[in-house]
């Protein structure tokens, strides 16, 4: 353990040293239950096949996860100001990411109520949950992000990213096979809501263990909301004027955003094609958390040793190989072989997209490079699973499938040809 936080010379003088073994256990301890509790509320899983329940549009269904996660990405940007502003980051972190728990209690009660209501009035009111889900955890998403920063060095990041999430997979894996027997063993939707009230007990244990992380001081801020506003402004035109690098990254993302427009129906597509009953929702869950959890380590150290940019392309190859298997493949076997290409991709994605947005700047405008970095190819996230649910709707899912298949070698082809790693323009400066 001691080799494990073995400090680097260059950052002895580093305020967040003398709290660095019990930040990594306790924001460790937080990622593991919050991914135990999110298991039994699977965005690419769960919630698309109990919203196939309320609907057969497979363009709504596509929009649960697509909403999911446009939410965490959008309004990260906006709130870059407040971050110059304060002083400490987890007195902020902690009361957001209270209010990001509230629409896993709202599940409980949603599962039971809506399959009652008559029409498309269900599936619109649980995909307006599911946008309060995703905007309450883009709100929280980058104050986190910045604690995060403060509180593990760069040096350590990637362990950090990828021993947590390992370690929150292997929850996510007994979760999702506990999921498996609620949704054979009961009725519905007193299934779902099971589920739902385990989700919320998860998330609401990984707050507490966010609130026992150690800040170190931090330096003085601007506290003039005016001038911060204005300085933000201009830092944001700068960025994108001077920053080629970061311009090509964004652009690369957006692509490789369109190309996981398929995630989302993954599941969706296994359970009608092979005409399997809801219980399969979390078996795919189990397959892919399992793959994740090898994934997760994987990708942190590889990160940590040749860069991230390496990392995001390696996930692009797996989930193009994962496409070429739907497409070629119309067997059960070829499904749970591409949801393990999926678990084994998601971790690289995961960990490669955090770490790299953080790393084209290590000072003062940080903040500006990871709001930017989440609120500008937010649309594509939003867009890719509706444009997907019209595909899949007009032609079927091959011709999804295909098309998630062509963004994706061209977000790969971006990002491999001309991106550069920021360590290393770092390194040339």
């Amino acid at each position: 353990m001691a080799r494990f936080f073995n400090i680097p010379p260059e950052a002895e003088n580093d305020p967040a040293t003398p709290y660095i073994k019990r930040n990594f256990i306790v924001n460790t301890l937080d990622t593991m239950a919050f991914n135990f509790g999110d298991t039994f509320a699977a965005a690419q899983t769960i919630l698309p096949v109990f919203a196939s329940t309320l609907t057969s549009s497979t363009v709504l269904i596509g929009l649960v996860p697509a909403i999911n996660d446009a939410g965490w990405y959008l309004p990260q940007l906006f709130f870059a100001p407040l971050l110059e502003r304060v002083q400490q980051r987890l007195p902020l972190v902690r009361w957001m990411a209270l209010i990001e728990r509230v629409p896993f209690l709202l599940m409980i009660f949603a599962a039971l109520w809506l399959p009652t209501l008559k029409g498309d009035a269900a599936i619109w009111l649980f995909l307006l949950l599911i946008a309060f889900k995703g905007l309450s955890a883009g709100m929280v998403g980058l104050p986190w992000q910045e604690l995060i920063a403060t509180l593990i060095p760069v040096w350590l990041r990637g362990r950090f990213f990828g021993i947590s999430q390992f370690l929150g997979k292997l929850m996510g894996l007994g979760g999702s096979a506990l999921a498996a027997v609620i949704l054979s063993r009961y009725a519905y939707p007193n299934n779902y809501s099971m589920l739902f009230v385990l989700a919320f007990i998860g998330v609401m244990l990984s707050w507490v263990f966010l609130c026992l992380s150690k800040e170190p001081p931090s330096v003085e801020r601007v506290s003039d909301p005016a001038a911060v506003k204005t300085a933000f402004s201009e830092q944001l035109w700068s960025i994108l004027k001077e920053d080629r690098n970061f311009r090509r990254y964004i652009l690369s993302r957006s692509m490789c955003y369109l190309g996981n427009m398929a995630v989302s129906f993954v599941a969706v597509y296994g359970i009608q094609r092979f005409n399997l009953p809801d219980a399969y929702a979390a078996i795919f869950t189990s397959v892919l958390v399992g793959f994740q959890t090898i994934g997760f380590i994987v990708w942190g150290g590889v990160g940590d040793r040749f860069g991230n940019k390496l990392v995001l392309m390696g996930s692009a190859v797996l989930w193009i190989l994962a496409l070429v298997l739907l497409l070629t493949i119309p067997a059960q076997w070829g499904l749970y072989l591409a949801f393990a290409l999926l678990g084994l991709a998601q971790p690289g994605n995961t960990i490669g997209d955090l770490n790299m947005a953080m790393e084209f700047d290590s000072g003062p405008r940080r903040p500006s490079y990871i709001g930017l970095a989440r609120t500008l190819t937010a649309p594509m996230l939003l867009l890719a699973p509706v444009m997907a649910g019209a595909v899949a709707g007009w032609t079927g899912y091959p011709a999804m499938f295909l098309l998630s298949l062509i963004f994706s070698v061209l977000g790969l082809m971006l990002l491999s040809l001309t991106v550069t790693d920021p360590r290393k323009v770092k390194t040339c400066d």
